[in-house]
């Protein structure tokens, strides 16, 4: 498998991201004079360096990447087609910025809004110090970031297709007396025996556990009539998948089959939803429609989904906040769920990409009802 920094040499169109950037910030009204890019997912995004410490400085007709020397050889590799600075050894780097910034002529910096707080507060003095003004700038590159390109699609499927495979890896786990935790470091092992990464961290719980959205894995071991909800992404070359299924060991309850199928429908009615001009929050409202015909919507707790990318959660997805139109070539989670407290929860998550006419299915794994039998 090709790892994730070979395929950053290979080069994903980097330049055209950023040229796209350029005319989103300095086509408009009262542009500043340079953008300083900081976040480490849009790193990633406009020049593919995938250390956690580095800057972008973008002008209407330079650039320069910036990072410390932990990072100077893998900056070389990574970030080829652009001028790289190293911040000297026992020089805060801010300083470095600003006297770069000053070097092309900035006046007016404008800065994106993922920064900290503590960060600005820091960045400021450098910058009076040679007459440079900071400048709000908003979330351009997320805005760019909401539609993938086809690079970024194919990565997407490759990391769903992985995701797929680590189900169908762990079914044999499936057992009475498996601990929770035993499945959850088999699905990370196995991520990262592929070449991948766990996109977040692993949850896998059982019986009354599978009530918790967020449970983290426990010593608790599996038995007879237990719901078992596995919850897991991968991270393979920079761009994430997040799958989740939910399966019975032994034979499902009456009561857990009606959940399970008001679950699966809801999914089923959400994907079928789905197409560029429809808002996210009309999905996410249509499956708690869908679930409360099952008396079941109180107990679902969380939004129907999210996008998904170079970040697990990467941007405006499918909660009642999402009022913005879906866009062909955004990929989102659709996960529906209903957790009952005392008795246990469903959740059925699929990847999926905007098309021009509907959606398309990215996550393949079996989403009927599973029961493993002993």
């Amino acid at each position: 498998m090709v790892s994730q920094h070979q395929a950053q040499a290979a080069g994903l169109g980097y330049a055209a991201r950023r040229a796209k950037l350029r005319e989103a910030v300095f086509g408009g009204k009262n542009p500043p004079d340079a953008l300083l890019i900081v976040n480490a997912g849009n790193l990633f995004y406009l020049t593919g360096f995938t250390g956690s410490f580095g800057a972008l400085l973008l002008a209407p007709d330079e650039a320069r990447f910036l990072t410390g020397g932990i990072y100077a050889t893998q900056a070389q590799g990574e970030v080829a087609d652009l001028p790289i600075l190293v911040n000297p050894t026992l020089k805060e780097f801010g300083e470095t910025v600003a006297e770069t910034a000053q070097a092309l002529g900035v006046r007016t910096l404008g800065v994106e809004n993922t920064v900290s707080v503590a960060w600005l507060q820091g960045m400021r003095k450098p910058m009076r110090k040679v007459g440079i003004r900071l400048k709000p700038a908003g979330a351009p590159v997320d805005k760019l970031r909401r539609v993938k390109d086809a690079d970024e699609i194919a990565h997407l499927r490759a990391a769903a297709q992985l995701a797929d495979a680590t189900f169908e890896h762990i079914q044999r786990l499936f057992q009475p007396d498996i601990a929770e935790w035993d499945i959850a470091m088999e699905i990370d092992f196995y991520l990262r025996r592929q070449g991948a990464y766990p996109a977040f961290e692993t949850i896998a719980v059982s019986g009354e556990r599978s009530a918790l959205p967020h449970g983290k894995p426990s010593e608790r071991r599996l038995q007879n009539g237990d719901f078992v909800t596995v919850d897991f992404g991968a991270r393979l070359n920079g761009y994430c998948s997040d799958l989740t299924r939910t399966v019975v060991i032994g034979s499902a309850s009456p009561e857990q089959r009606k959940i399970y199928t008001a679950v699966l429908d809801a999914l089923n009615r959400a994907i079928d939803a789905i197409r560029p001009g429809v808002k996210g929050k009309q999905v996410d409202a249509l499956a708690r429609k869908t679930l409360d015909g099952y008396g079941l919507a109180d107990y679902f707790g969380h939004g129907l989904g999210h996008s998904l990318g170079i970040a697990v959660h990467d941007g405006a997805g499918l909660s009642f906040r999402d009022k913005k139109p879906l866009e062909a070539g955004m990929a989102l989670t659709v996960e529906p769920g209903v957790y009952v407290p005392g008795l246990g929860g469903v959740r059925i998550e699929q990847d999926v990409l905007v098309t021009d006419n509907g959606c398309e299915l990215l996550t393949h794994a079996p989403v009927e009802l599973l029961e493993f039998r002993y």
